[in-house]
């Protein structure tokens, strides 16, 4: 197997820049210490993984949870066209890192495609209204508050994207959704689809190899981990440093659409 890919591998590149080495292990924290001193990391998944509770295991979600650097995980149908495809993006009204979208911008201005920015927003489940008892009226006022939300988190990214990184056409979608299903429907209209995933312990902080290091916070770890299991497109899963006490309080403000270095992380 080792040889195929370096074979493969020969055909892409120049072969003074393809090397291999097997190395005894879990595949996973094997990868996983690899990651420490990588750029990017990059995975297959199985066809047979389905939906995302029967690939908790998976060599690919471990990956996610670890590694210190972006984890590539290539799925859906192999095809040239799809590199021709824009690049998909998730965020989120949250404060933290910028690296997702960057990550995203970055690829797209390689690629010579645009890039789509998805916000998405959905109401809180029933059960959460049942106390309040709310009118129409009122859970019509929370909904075009999330909306509005939503599409400023969608604008502040553009501009971010637009003042550092100019040469890539950008798009947004807001769509009223859970964050996980908006982004699968995305994927199959996208190249590659980036979100972003809260950062934990990473390799050498004491964890086994094969443990899982990251911490996946509601709303952005979950929903990457439900998107690696749907996308119908390569996925790329980029570590969001959890902020400090000192940081976060520096950025407890609200998403500013005009400031020059506001934008949203990544879901």
């Amino acid at each position: 197997m080792l040889d195929e890919g370096i074979r493969v591998a020969n055909m892409l590149l120049d072969p003074d820049q393809v090397s291999g080495v097997s190395i005894p292990g879990h595949p996973a924290g094997v990868l996983a210490d690899a990651s420490a001193h990588a750029a990017l990391v990059v995975v297959g998944q199985r066809a047979q993984d389905g939906p995302v509770s029967s690939a908790v295991g998976s060599t690919s979600l471990v990956l996610a949870d670890r590694a210190p650097c972006p984890v590539a995980v290539a799925r859906g149908a192999l095809a040239p066209e799809r590199s021709l495809l824009p690049v998909v993006v998730g965020v989120t009204e949250d404060k933290g890192s910028r690296a997702a979208l960057d990550f995203a911008a970055e690829t797209a201005e390689l690629r010579d495609v645009p890039l789509t920015i998805v916000s998405a927003w959905s109401l809180p489940p029933t059960r959460e209204w049942a106390r309040s008892s709310p009118d129409f009226d009122t859970v019509a006022q929370v909904a075009r508050h999330l909306k509005a939300r939503a599409a400023a988190v969608a604008e502040a990214s553009k501009i971010y994207v637009h003042r550092h990184h100019p040469a890539v056409a950008t798009r947004t979608e807001v769509e009223p959704l859970d964050a996980a299903t908006a982004l699968e429907i995305a994927s199959h209209r996208a190249g590659l689809l980036v979100v972003g995933a809260t950062g934990g312990r990473g390799p050498g902080s004491g964890g086994r190899s094969g443990d899982a290091g990251r911490t996946w916070l509601p709303g952005r770890g979950q929903v990457a981990r439900a998107v690696l299991g749907r996308a119908a497109c390569p996925v790329v899963v980029v570590p969001v440093r959890t902020a400090t006490a000192d940081e976060a309080g520096a950025s407890s403000h609200e998403v500013d659409t005009d400031a020059t270095d506001s934008a949203p992380t990544s879901v």
